[in-house]
């Protein structure tokens, strides 16, 4: 079967060419009417005619005189002309015989009388002329016909890649791009670029979804052992209160396990539910369900309302406490404050100071990538997906802000999100 981009180069050749070559039909109608109509040239020759016929008459009596003039013209113009009488008969000829060219009778006539007739025949003029028209018609029609080509391969070759791409995409191949070349510009050039994005952002979801896959099944696979074994204690055991609060702390963790992958997945599909909050009241309740004490919480924003997503920015606020018990002796501060932001508006900040180590320099670097998990300290909790700072940068970005984590002089560290007033 022929590639669907081969079909449409050969039709667009084909009505490149139809088009040239009614073209050329219409122009070489016009010119044969020109010359066989009124035009400049026939004018003039029209003009010629009558002087010559004005000059016959003068010498028609005069046979020597009459002959001279008729070779004189059949020699300036290339011509055959023969001179007949009124009756018919020829009474002189001058030229090769036959003829192929334009000809012209002109009646040689005195007070209404018909003298004679002569009649001409200009064999260079036709014939020359139509030949050069021929070839220059022939010559413009064939530098028109393989334009029409180059053409039409030039539209298609870059369809034919863009199928070629995609088909490779579409089978699996998600690192295919279209590659037009760097002459390549225009619509189709945009379509490329298009292209080549939505298989990178493809490419890139798929790898995400792969890791976070592989992620989710490792943690998942760990509270649901050990709450497999708190089970077998439970059998032997009803009142074992130690295997109650196993299971508990496993619920738990399989339920923040859950919530991240949920605001993943909402900020994935772009699910933002917008409402007024005060960010201090929604702060406290974040460290209610964590059992902070409420001193941590240091507003300087006097219950300012914002417009934001109360569960996600929950989620951010969360992953903070998180981070700082996991990784930073748990938290020390929990400040909110105002900042000027850059286009001149303020923005309310959120940050969470704690009293660790602090973040290696290498650790700091890849604090926000997705799936990135430092090496966990003797005082860090197990069981992370590497999604938690990652999440609150998301959220942030989604709520017009920013996330940034930076170590503090004297020991600790400070890992904040902004959010758009």
């Amino acid at each position: 079967m022929r590639p669907r981009y081969r079909r449409l180069q050969h039709q667009l050749f084909a009505w490149l060419a139809l088009t040239i070559l009614v073209t050329g039909v219409v122009v070489a109608l016009v010119l044969s009417l020109m010359q066989s109509g009124s035009s400049p040239f026939m004018a003039r020759v029209e003009q010629v005619s009558a002087f010559a016929a004005t000059q016959f008459l003068e010498r028609w009596q005069d046979p020597g005189a009459r002959d001279a003039y008729t070779r004189e013209l059949a020699e300036a113009f290339g011509a055959t002309i023969g001179l007949t009488d009124a009756e018919g008969n020829l009474l002189v000829q001058v030229g090769p015989p036959g003829c192929h060219g334009m000809r012209r009778t002109l009646d040689i006539e005195r007070e209404g009388v018909l003298l004679g007739q002569v009649r001409a025949c200009l064999h260079s003029h036709h014939r020359g002329g139509a030949l050069t028209g021929l070839v220059v018609l022939g010559s413009a029609c064939l530098v028109l016909w393989t334009a029409a080509a180059l053409v039409a391969r030039r539209i298609t070759r870059p369809l034919s890649l863009l199928v070629g791409a995609t088909r490779e995409i579409g089978s699996g191949n998600l690192s295919a791009r279209v590659r037009l070349g760097r002459h390549q510009r225009g619509e189709l050039g945009l379509l490329a670029e298009s292209v080549n994005d939505m298989a990178e952002r493809i490419e890139r979801q798929m790898r995400d979804q792969r890791e976070l896959l592989a992620a989710v099944s490792h943690e998942v696979r760990s509270p649901l052992s050990r709450l497999r074994v708190c089970a077998e204690i439970l059998r032997g055991d009803r009142h074992d209160t130690r295997a109650l609060d196993a299971i508990e702390r496993e619920v738990l963790e399989l339920d923040t396990l859950i919530g991240k992958l949920l605001a993943s997945s909402r900020l994935d599909f772009e699910m933002l539910t917008k409402q007024s909050v005060v960010l201090a009241d929604l702060c406290r309740e974040v460290m209610d369900r964590r059992q902070l004490a409420k001193g941590l919480l240091d507003d300087r924003t006097a219950g300012a309302r914002v417009d934001v997503d109360p569960t996600l920015i929950a989620r951010a606020l969360d992953n903070l406490f998180d981070n700082a018990v996991r990784h930073g002796n748990g938290p020390s501060s929990c400040v909110l404050r105002f900042e000027q932001g850059s286009l001149a508006k303020p923005v309310l900040i959120c940050e969470v100071h704690d009293s660790g180590p602090g973040f290696a320099p290498e650790t700091l670097a890849r604090a926000f990538d997705a799936f990135y998990r430092a090496g966990e300290s003797s005082h860090a909790q197990p069981g992370s997906l590497g999604l938690g700072l990652t999440l609150v940068l998301r959220i942030a970005q989604a709520h017009g802000g920013q996330a940034w984590a930076e170590n503090v002089p004297g020991g600790g560290a400070r890992v904040a999100f902004s959010v758009a007033t």
